[in-house]
């Protein structure tokens, strides 16, 4: 492949995982849903937790089938107060790659704790299943829903800084409330300046407004706070190279392939770097 054109491909992909990368969430939750995607969960009052539920009922194999009327055994005998069960009930749905399922078992146990960590638990499932949807409607009413149990975490816990990130996040990324996210990621870096999300996220959209130089110094930040972040070097080369700064762009490209596991990734960012190297 011509370098011009590995260089289109490379961009592009590299946007695809700049996204991917901004709305990962900041909790323990980092891997990005896999399973299948639940059909939309509509109601009159907006969102149908049991229409969900059963939707994705449907990506259950026979053994999985069995667990899940085996916890409904369990809940008819003890109650719809059962944490353990409840918990269990999010826990099936977790192996199987459903966030949005798992998020409506750990919110109704949430209902009965009431305790910051129940609420985030719920809170960062429901943002995972909106990263993994497909359908506008499903995604509006799962980042609604976690907009709403981030919430109850601050309500109970306003210094935790991870859930207020995830918030900013979800006001940015699916709400007609933008600002309002951004504000919340500056009161986190303002009082945390080495939080790492939300240096990163606030990285990401200075880059999508175009403050190319401001979007250079919280990565940098982020570099500082986390030198592990490999990816982090190779969105500064991308912003280098856009300015014209090659020098620059190769340095950071370069320290993206000296220090990125992603072998293949690391070959096509070495296509792109011969190619800037011969352009000088």
């Amino acid at each position: 492949m011509q370098a011009r054109n590995l260089r289109v491909v490379l961009v592009a992909g590299i946007v695809v995982l700049s996204t991917a990368l901004y709305l990962a969430p900041s909790q323990v939750n980092k891997k990005q849903a896999e399973g299948p995607e639940v059909a939309p969960a509509e109601a009159v009052g907006g969102f149908d937790a049991d229409a969900l539920l059963k939707s994705a009922e449907s990506a259950l194999d026979t053994d999985q089938k069995s667990a899940l009327d085996l916890l409904n055994t369990a809940l008819k005998k003890n109650g719809d107060r059962d944490t353990a069960t409840l918990d269990q009930f999010g826990r099936l749905w977790d192996r199987v790659q459903i966030p949005a399922a798992a998020a409506i078992w750990f919110e109704r146990k949430a209902a009965v704790q009431e305790t910051e960590r129940s609420y985030l638990d719920a809170a960062f499932r429901y943002f995972d299943g909106f990263k993994a949807a497909t359908d506008s409607v499903l995604k509006q009413l799962l980042v609604e829903k976690a907009i709403a149990n981030y919430t109850k975490v601050l309500e109970l816990n306003p210094d935790n800084l991870n859930a207020k990130t995830d918030l900013g996040t979800c006001y940015v990324e699916g709400t007609a409330e933008p600002m309002k996210g951004i504000m919340m990621l500056r009161e986190v870096v303002q009082k945390d300046p080495k939080h790492e999300m939300a240096q990163y996220n606030l990285g990401m959209l200075s880059v999508k407004s175009g403050q190319l130089d401001k979007a250079i110094e919280r990565f940098k930040t982020v570099l500082e706070i986390n030198p592990g972040r490999s990816e982090v070097h190779f969105f500064i080369g991308q912003i280098y190279e856009q300015q014209g700064n090659k020098s620059e762009a190769l340095r950071e490209y370069k320290l993206f392939m000296k220090e990125s596991k992603d072998y293949e990734a690391v070959a096509q960012v070495g296509e792109v770097v011969k190619a800037l190297e011969a352009s000088r």
